[in-house]
């Protein structure tokens, strides 16, 4: 009776939600929406565009909903929640170090603040671009196929989350990866999807099987699977040195750099542009979350490591975080100067996460360049549909006539600038600090470069093409733009408060002093300065610079493809077709005929010899070759 009155208090102390009643339905309801929503999409026989917009719009709005509720259950708890089912559990030997006489894997679920903002900040993403994508992607092929993928993606994404598991991360992971790769290869039926498809699959592909051999280094070394029970072994485990650790290390980062797309592992990304709009926009949102979800679980292994994990990690992520936004400005394809120039902001706060100085508020900038990611490229896509083209030097007029789809790019740029000054609040050394400032004036550079082409430059006639017909676009389409770029507003505050700081509690220290919060928006407000300064009276001369540089850019990338083609692929191709065809079937012909000598010899001496005393004179002269070279003798 005492006991149920305590936990009615401690229910109505938390507005009416008992965490012992509400989590155990709560959490698996995460996964269990898309999980259920895919097969009602798949199976159940929908063909309709506005039914299956409808199931995947609910499922994802249930995971919203189950996340708010266990934030509400959990906002007072600092320790984060654990729970976990037996599913494998194999006996694989009898003897030996009891950590590898079995092999077993959890239904692990861990669950934290950060956690719970990385869900939130998916769903939200998930939520905008189905939206968009209901309105403005009523003509695309296959409905169904689009949001059951969506579903797919939304499925691995929570399970990436809110997995504790490694195993069962990997697996989370593998599945978003799959249904990235079906979103982003939508359009199909053409050469050049077939291209784009392979270009989504094959990079990626490796980042994966990188995550894959990090985990099974991991597990090799300490028995466990679990990422509560290796944080605690790291340092004391016997036979487990610097190089293991080292190499575990470098393989998780080098997954996390390949599926957050910084540069050099742009391309997966940038040639899938003309994939649908909602599928790139959410593809760039959802990745970056991910990325830092498993970053910030192998942060303890960083630190373990040797320093060549570190110096690789932030050597890594520091050019990243100038050469991408540096090729966005190369070029005039809307579409590809954003998502290069949100990878240097995506570097940037990754960069941030590795110190432990300002991991948290990172994490923070991470979320909300995410989510301004996903908005810009809304926005993005809403302009190139409705302008009917990607090119810079084409577009114009966008506060005239789409003033809401202006408004939407503008705040996500500006988000997108904003959003590694929270990660330089470390106060970086050395040369890190070189990195964070050209990095941040180079990202708000292209951002405010493709923004200032679209709302403020003229919008000429061209051939088939009014501008006086131009129009807002659906009420549905902007605002979906609107709310994550809100979103990011939103996250990138929150950097700056140091109760949100405390509230994650992933690492780090609340905000410093005010006068480095100033002297760190000073690269971004450079950044604009310049880009107003050069764009705005000099429109067509700065864009026709960068449609320049970037043509000359791909013939000398052609022409390094041609040479090393010529001198490096073709006569391996040579060397290789001879040794196969050549090299091969002669050898195998010579064994061949060895062995038919040999066959013909064995039958020769069998029908010529007695098969009892040869035995015993082939064993006494092999007793006496061993005794001869036996160490006894020879002393």
């Amino acid at each position: 009776m005492a006991a149920s009155a305590a936990s009615a208090a401690s229910a109505a102390r938390r507005g009416g939600f008992d965490p012992a009643v509400t989590l155990p339905w709560a959490v698996p309801l995460i996964l269990a929406a898309p999980f259920v929503g895919w097969p009602l999409l798949v199976l159940g026989g929908m063909r309709g565009r506005r039914a299956a917009a409808t199931v995947g719009t609910l499922a994802v709005t249930l995971m919203l909903a189950a996340t708010v509720v266990i934030a509400w259950a959990r906002f007072h708890q600092a320790a984060p929640y654990r729970v976990a089912y037996q599913w494998i559990n194999i006996p694989v030997a009898v003897s030996g170090d009891e950590r590898f006489t079995g092999f077993g894997i959890d239904l692990s679920f861990r669950i934290d603040h950060a956690t719970l903002a990385g869900l939130a900040a998916v769903t939200v993403v998930l939520l905008a671009c189905l939206s968009w994508h209901r309105v403005a992607g009523r003509g695309e092929q296959g409905p169904v196929r689009y949001h059951a993928n969506a579903l797919l993606l939304a499925l691995g994404a929570a399970g990436v989350l809110v997995s504790g598991d490694l195993a069962e991360l990997l697996a989370f992971w593998l599945l978003a990866g799959v249904g990235t790769y079906l979103l982003l290869g939508h359009r199909w039926g053409t050469e050049a999807a077939g291209r784009r498809s392979m270009a989504a699959l094959a990079l990626p592909f490796l980042g994966d099987v990188a995550l894959l051999c990090g985990v099974g280094v991991i597990y090799s070394r300490f028995g466990a699977l679990t990422i509560d029970s290796i944080t605690p072994v790291l340092h004391g485990s016997i036979g487990v040195g610097l190089k293991s650790l080292t190499a575990a290390a470098v393989l998780v980062f080098g997954a996390v750099a390949v599926r957050a797309a910084v540069w050099p592992f742009t391309s997966w990304q940038t040639a899938t542009v003309d994939a649908p709009p909602a599928s790139v926009a959410l593809v760039a949102g959802v990745w970056p979350v991910l990325a830092g979800a498993v970053l910030l679980r192998a942060l303890p292994l960083l630190a373990a490591a040797g320093p060549q994990a570190s110096l690789i990690s932030g050597y890594t992520l520091g050019v990243a975080a100038v050469v991408g936004p540096l090729l966005g400005l190369l070029g005039v394809d809307l579409r590809r100067s954003l998502l290069l120039a949100s990878s240097g902001a995506v570097a940037l706060t990754l960069l941030g996460m590795v110190y432990p100085a300002s991991t948290t508020v990172a994490f923070s900038g991470l979320l909300a360049v995410a989510l301004a990611r996903a908005g810009v490229l809304l926005a993005a896509g809403s302009a190139v549909a409705t302008l009917r083209t990607v090119d810079l030097r084409a577009l114009g007029g966008g506060w005239e006539r789409m003033p809401w789809t202006s408004a939407a790019m503008l705040i996500s740029a500006a988000v997108l600038s904003l959003g590694g000054v929270a990660a330089a609040m470390l106060r970086p050394q050395g040369v890190a600090w070189i990195a964070f400032a050209a990095g941040l004036l180079l990202v708000c550079l292209t951002v405010l470069r493709a923004y200032l082409a679209f709302a403020h430059g003229p919008l000429r006639r061209r051939r088939a093409f009014e501008p006086a017909r131009v129009r807002e676009v659906a009420g549905a389409v902007r605002w979906a733009a609107l709310v994550v770029a809100a979103g990011g507003v939103a996250a990138v505050a929150l950097g700056f408060v140091p109760a949100w700081v405390d509230f994650l509690r992933v690492g780090g220290r609340a905000v410093p002093g005010m006068v480095a919060e100033v002297l760190w928006l000073a690269p971004p407000l450079a950044g604009a300065v310049l880009a107003a300064a050069v764009l705005l009276p000099r429109r067509d001369l700065a864009l026709a610079a960068g449609a320049t540089l970037g043509e000359r850019l791909g013939a000398l990338w052609e022409a390094s493809g041609g040479l090393y083609d010529r001198f490096l692929a073709r006569p391996g191709r040579q060397i290789v077709h001879g040794v196969e065809d050549v090299g091969v079937s002669a050898a195998e012909a010579e064994v061949g005929r060895a062995l038919a000598r040999t066959g013909g010899l064995a039958g020769l001496v069998e029908r010529g010899l007695p098969l009892v005393p040869t035995v015993l004179a082939v064993a006494v002269v092999l007793a006496l070759v061993f005794g001869l070279l036996s160490e006894g003798l020879r002393r």
